[in-house]
């Protein structure tokens, strides 16, 4: 079996199908997070100076570890200048 049809299969399992939609969330924001900090210049450390959220945080988000609240990405967004924003589709 082929990865692509094993994905195929797996997409059919509700449950399989939302830790792949939860896994593909994590990692969008773990790649925004990443370029927007770059550009900006920032470290991570000095990037949690200014937002107040923990380097260990910032990290998290950037492996994809972790699901940012809106908040979170807020004071983030807020602290390299930017704005964030919500895209439902």
């Amino acid at each position: 079996m082929s990865f692509e049809q094993h994905l195929a299969k797996v997409k059919d399992n509700p449950i399989a199908r939302e830790e792949i939609e939860e896994e593909s969330r994590r990692l969008d924001a773990a790649v925004v997070l990443m370029r927007a900090r770059e550009e900006a210049g920032l470290s991570q450390e000095q990037l949690a100076s200014l937002s107040h959220i923990s380097r260990s945080t910032i990290n998290r988000i950037e492996k994809a570890r972790i699901s940012p609240s809106i908040r979170t990405l807020d004071a983030l967004a807020q602290a390299m200048g930017k704005r964030a924003s919500v895209i439902i589709s």
